[in-house]
C-alpha cells in the first residue's frame, strides 16, 4: 500500500498515463523533432490538456517515456507560467497586469476578482470552476484592460464586466 500526500495526487487517483489517442499524438510529435528533448514542451501541453495540471505522477511518466531526468522536466515547468504544478480550476482566467492594462485598471481588476471569488493565485474557487492567474502580458494591448478566459481574449473590461463573464462559466 502506497501513501501519497494530498499535494502529490492528481484528479484521476491512479498513476498517470496517456490515453491511447494522446499516446498516438505523442508518437507523432516525436517525428517533428530531431531529438526527443525538443518535443518536451508540446508533450507537457498534452499532459496538461489531459488532466489540467502536471502532478508528480505525470512528471515521472514523462521522464520514463522520454528518458529525460525529472529535474530537467521540473525546471521547464517552473520556468514557464503556462504549466501548472498545482491543481487548477476547470476554467483558467489570465488577467493582464502589464503597464498598458495596469494603466486602465488591470491590477485592480485582478485584485477585485480574487476578492469577489474568495480565492488566491491559481487556487481553484470552492466550486472548482475558476483559477485566476495574473499575467505579465497577454499581448493584446489594443483590448486593455484585458483577460483571457481559457483560450478566448476578452476586453476591454472593467471589474463588473469581468465578474459577469466569469459568473457565466460552467
Amino acid at each position: 500500500m502506497s501513501s501519497h500526500s494530498p499535494n502529490q495526487t492528481h484528479s484521476m487517483g491512479a498513476p498517470f498515463k496517456f490515453t491511447d489517442a494522446n499516446l498516438a499524438t505523442y508518437q507523432e510529435y516525436l517525428t517533428r523533432y530531431d531529438d526527443v528533448e525538443s518535443a518536451l514542451l508540446p508533450v507537457l501541453h498534452l499532459v496538461q490538456e489531459q488532466i489540467k495540471w502536471l502532478p508528480q505522477e505525470a512528471i515521472e511518466y514523462v521522464s520514463v517515456l522520454m528518458n529525460i531526468p525529472e529535474i530537467k522536466i521540473k525546471e521547464v515547468i517552473s520556468f514557464y507560467d503556462m504549466f501548472y504544478d498545482v491543481p487548477v480550476g476547470r476554467n483558467m482566467v489570465h488577467v493582464c497586469t502589464n503597464i498598458t492594462c495596469s494603466m486602465f485598471g488591470g491590477r485592480e481588476i485582478y485584485a477585485g476578482l480574487l476578492k469577489h471569488f474568495d480565492t488566491d493565485y491559481l487556487t481553484p474557487t470552492r466550486d472548482g470552476r475558476i483559477s485566476l492567474q495574473k499575467m505579465e502580458c497577454l499581448g493584446a494591448c489594443e483590448m486593455a484592460p484585458c483577460m483571457r478566459i481559457n483560450n478566448d481574449y476578452v476586453g476591454p473590461v472593467d471589474l463588473a464586466d469581468a465578474i459577469n463573464k466569469l459568473e457565466e462559466l460552467p
